[in-house]
């Protein structure tokens, strides 16, 4: 089964989510893969929990929204969404996020699409790319037991860790390991209504508990994701001590055992926080976090001097306004900062392949340095990276291209007056 169509995203993310909208505003015909059963990527199967990087970093009361119209309507939408009142959070040293619900953000990407013409395949694997000189000609995918086989005029690769480019056999930007992943799980039946008291009283026990049972240093900063204590419920995110590769089967063993973790630490826990004492584990969620993979190599690649610099170039498509962040295995984050009420842009070659004339990318996928890439991971860059993605492979040629990215420039730096 040979199918046409104008563009093919890969991965139902924020990114993916972002690339498919811009996309079919330009009138184009869209078909967007998912592997998992629902959309969202790491933001609901892992719960991230908080949207970062959506806003400058400041220490006014009243932070300003970063990017695209499109991305500010969505993150004022989503806020109109929630119900709890505290959803914008001044998290640290002027960083603000937003608090969501995991299923009222599902719902909201599953209700936007709908309302598009966009064709969505969940549960849906990328098996086989074809290429033909510098043309991505075909994509094959692994759907409800039957090859489906599409020829797409562009593709959009919001995978996280470069699926099309590595079956395309395309050179990648990877290392031998990645920063480390985290493990959420849901307690419902919590006797406290304060945040910040929870969390002390959690790592207080976990300092104790990690001593006591000589489990890994990374379990201390097991923590409360802000904003998610409410009707006696609260989500935990706890660091996992192992190391990130791009061996799929072994990332797959880590999610397994970071259930047995959480299995292990919670019925300890509960004895040393009182308000913890009748609270039961309502969920673990299914992915692990992984924060960074390997990534496609673009016509240009984003770099750390880029980031800590704020160098906003031409063509920047984009813009990053979240520190360089890194968690290790043992627990320790490292932040690296740049200005408040600033940030950098990133060039639209870190959007483009470099030897294939029909392929882009969103998100955690686009072209970017290990110490970049921990800035322009966050979700709110990766919705405007997967926006000028949608906008990029919707041009016919390299002329339309060139005024697009001129387009896209011109409405971050001046917006849309």
């Amino acid at each position: 089964m040979l199918l046409d169509t104008d563009i093919v995203v890969v991965g139902g993310g924020m990114a993916g989510f972002a690339a498919a909208m811009a996309a079919v505003q330009e009138g184009k015909k869209v078909i967007l893969v998912e592997k998992s059963n629902q959309l969202g990527g790491n933001a609901t199967n892992s719960n991230v929990g908080t949207i970062c990087g959506a806003y400058y970093r400041t220490f006014k009361e009243t932070p300003t929204l970063v990017g695209y119209q499109f991305c500010k309507d969505f993150i004022s939408e989503l806020l109109s969404l929630l119900s709890d009142k505290n959803k914008l959070i001044n998290y640290h040293n002027g960083l603000y996020v937003v608090s969501y619900e995991w299923l009222v953000l599902v719902n909201y990407l599953e209700q936007q699409l709908i309302n598009t013409s966009v064709q969505i395949l969940k549960n849906a694997e990328i098996t086989e790319v074809k290429r033909d000189g510098e043309v991505i000609s075909e994509l094959t995918i692994n759907y409800e037991n039957q090859s489906i086989v599409f020829a797409p005029k562009s593709i959009i690769d919001c995978s996280g860790n470069g699926i099309v480019s590595q079956l395309a056999g395309l050179e990648m930007i990877s290392s031998s390991s990645y920063q480390a992943a985290s493990q959420v799980f849901r307690v419902k039946n919590v006797a406290s209504d304060n945040e910040f008291s929870l969390n002390m009283a959690v790592k207080k026990a976990m300092m104790l508990l990690v001593g006591k049972h000589y489990w890994p240093e990374s379990f201390i900063v097991l923590n409360v994701i802000p904003g998610s204590l409410k009707k006696n419920t609260v989500d935990f995110k706890i660091t996992l001590p192992d190391i990130i590769t791009d061996d799929v089967e072994l990332n797959k063993q880590l999610a397994i055992k970071g259930r047995a973790y959480i299995n292990e630490i919670y019925p300890f826990l509960i004895k040393e926080v009182d308000s913890l004492k009748n609270a039961e584990i309502e969920m673990i969620f299914p992915e692990i976090g992984i924060r960074v993979q390997q990534r496609s190599k673009g016509k240009q690649i984003l770099n750390e001097d880029d980031v800590l610099s704020c160098n906003k170039p031409n063509d920047g498509i984009a813009i990053g306004a979240w520190p360089i962040e890194e968690w290790g295995a043992d627990g320790k984050l490292n932040m690296k900062y740049f200005k408040e009420n600033d940030g950098y842009m990133i060039p639209a070659g870190c959007l483009q392949a470099n030897s294939v004339t029909n392929l882009y990318f969103g998100g955690k996928n686009i072209s970017a340095t290990t110490k970049a890439i921990a800035s322009a991971r966050v979700i709110g860059i990766c919705l405007q990276t997967g926006y000028a993605a949608g906008k990029l492979a919707s041009c016919k040629n390299e002329v339309e291209k060139e005024k697009m990215i001129l387009s896209l420039h011109k409405e971050l730096v001046f917006g849309n007056d």
